[in-house]
């Protein structure tokens, strides 16, 4: 297969754009509503400040992850990361194959754990991956997500310690 996970470029952020912009107007997985002005997600995700890495399929993104400091400061050991599949690709694999390499690349930079502060209840295949990799739901926040379809549903709070060795 030609596939490759790489850091993203300058000359990627389109794509990855267009990737968020696709799963947001879902309005099931992201907690940005639809119309989220995209200056908006630039300034806090989609930017070279962040970590950025795209998964490749002969020369066409397909995938996406971003990472960025969990919070500020004395918080900022903590990584935080959002993860994009492309609609038509979804189900093959590509989500863990993100997920396994961004956690090789938190380790590496350092991090002593990575943390997902709103996966939404009904996200039942992120679930599984990130469970899968040994992340904890380390609470759910009643109703904390307004899906678009089942009205309020329940989020969860996952962690990971990456200090631990598997």
């Amino acid at each position: 297969m030609n596939n490759l996970i790489r850091e993203a470029t300058s000359n990627d952020l389109h794509a990855v754009w267009n990737l968020w912009k696709e799963i947001q107007k879902q309005e099931v997985f992201f907690a940005y509503q639809a119309n989220y002005p995209r200056q908006q997600i630039e300034d806090s995700w989609i930017n070279l400040n962040n970590h950025i890495y795209v998964y490749d399929f002969k020369g066409q993104v397909q995938g996406a992850y971003l990472m960025k400091p969990n919070q500020p400061g004395h918080g900022k050991h903590i990584v935080n990361a959002a993860y994009l599949v492309d609609n038509k690709v979804r189900g093959k694999g590509i989500g863990r194959i993100l997920c396994k390499h961004s956690l090789e690349v938190a380790t590496k930079l350092g991090y002593r754990g990575m943390q997902f502060n709103l996966v939404v209840s009904t996200n039942v295949g992120a679930i599984s991956i990130w469970k899968s990799f040994g992340f904890k739901i380390i609470g759910t926040i009643p109703g904390g997500f307004h899906h678009v379809e089942k009205g309020y549903i329940d989020a969860y709070i996952f962690f990971k310690d990456l200090t631990l060795t598997t």
